[in-house]
C-alpha cells in the first residue's frame, strides 16, 4: 500500500471517532407557575399539567430547568414524561417543602456525578435562609453530568432569582459565579433559569462578564428580533412584548446552535404564565 493510500485509509478510519466527539445538548428552561389559589379554570395546575408535560415530552431536552415547581407538579410532569431523573430539593426545608428549582435530565443519555442546592443568601448552606432584602426564599440547584456515549461532562445550574430585591439578584449572581469558579473542573457550564431581570439589569451584565464569560444563547442566535417580540413573561396572555426574564447561558466550550422561545397554546390556553426557552448547544471537540 502506498503512503498516499495509507494516509487516506487512516483519515477515513478516524472520521467515526471524530464524529462521535461531537455532542449536542438540548436544554429547556421552564417556569411552571406555582399552584396558586387565585388561578381558576384552565389556569389551574390540573388544567395545565398535561400541556406543560407535552412541551417537555416533545422537546425531549437533555436538561430541563424548572422553576416554581412544587413536589406535586414535578411528580405530575415526570409521570407524563418517562425517562427523566431529577435533582433538586424544596427551597423551604431542603427536602420537599416549597418550590423547587429542579433539573430534570435524560437518564438514557446522561448520568449525574454530583449535585446539590444552595440558598441565595449569606448562609447558602442553610435551608430557607433569606438575608439580602428578599422576603421569598431563593435557591440555585446544580448538577455535574456525564454523557454516557462520549464521556463528555457538563455542569448545569438552574436558579430562580428574586422578583423584588435587586440586592438579592446581584449578590445571588456573585454567589453562583463564585460556586462555578470553585467547581474544580474545566468542563463547560450551562446556567439557566427565571432570573426576574431584563437584559439591561446589572445582574445579567455580571453573568455575561463572568468569569466565565457567559453567552446569552437566545440573544446570540436571535439578535435581530426586536424587544417587542422577545418577551418570556406573558401572564397567561400570550403577549410577545412582555419582559424577557428567562435565560439559558453557555460558558466557553459550548457553541450555540439554535434557540427559541416556545409559545405553545391550545385555543389561547397556555401551560404557564412564562414561555419556556429552548437552546441547543454543541460541546467543543477534544483537542
Amino acid at each position: 500500500m502506498t503512503k498516499h493510500l495509507l494516509a487516506l485509509t487512516c483519515a477515513a478510519a478516524a472520521l467515526p471517532s471524530q464524529a462521535a466527539e461531537t455532542t449536542e445538548i438540548k436544554t429547556l428552561t421552564f417556569n411552571l407557575r406555582y399552584i396558586n389559589a387565585g388561578d381558576t379554570g384552565a389556569r389551574m395546575w390540573t388544567g395545565r399539567r398535561d400541556a406543560a408535560a407535552a412541551v417537555v415530552q416533545r422537546e425531549a431536552a437533555d436538561f430541563v430547568g424548572m422553576q416554581e415547581a412544587f413536589r406535586q407538579m414535578l411528580d405530575d410532569v415526570k409521570a407524563r414524561t418517562p425517562g427523566y431523573t431529577e435533582v433538586g430539593v424544596g427551597r423551604e426545608d431542603g427536602k420537599e417543602r416549597g418550590e423547587y428549582s429542579a433539573i430534570l435530565f435524560r437518564n438514557d443519555t446522561w448520568t449525574a456525578s454530583a449535585s446539590g442546592t444552595f440558598w441565595l443568601s449569606s448562609t447558602p448552606e442553610v435551608p430557607g435562609s433569606i438575608t439580602w432584602g428578599n422576603t421569598v426564599t431563593r435557591i440555585c440547584t446544580w448538577g455535574q453530568f456525564r454523557h454516557k456515549t462520549s464521556g463528555k461532562q457538563v455542569f448545569v445550574y438552574n436558579a430562580h432569582f428574586d422578583h423584588q430585591s435587586q440586592e438579592c439578584r446581584e449578590k445571588g449572581t456573585a454567589l453562583i459565579l463564585q460556586r462555578i469558579a470553585a467547581r474544580g473542573s474545566s468542563s463547560p457550564v450551562i446556567f439557566m433559569g427565571d432570573l426576574n431581570a431584563t437584559p439591561d439589569n446589572p445582574a445579567i451584565a455580571a453573568i455575561r462578564k463572568g468569569p466565565p464569560a457567559f453567552t446569552d444563547v437566545w440573544q446570540h442566535m436571535n439578535s435581530k428580533v426586536p424587544a417587542v417580540e422577545s418577551g418570556t413573561f406573558h401572564q397567561f396572555t400570550g403577549k410577545k412584548d412582555g419582559p424577557r426574564i428567562d435565560y439559558i447561558f453557555a460558558s466557553p466550550g459550548l457553541t450555540p446552535v439554535e434557540s427559541a422561545i416556545l409559545r405553545d397554546n391550545t385555543a389561547g390556553h397556555y401551560p404557564s404564565d412564562h414561555f419556556p426557552v429552548r437552546a441547543v448547544l454543541r460541546i467543543a471537540p477534544n483537542p
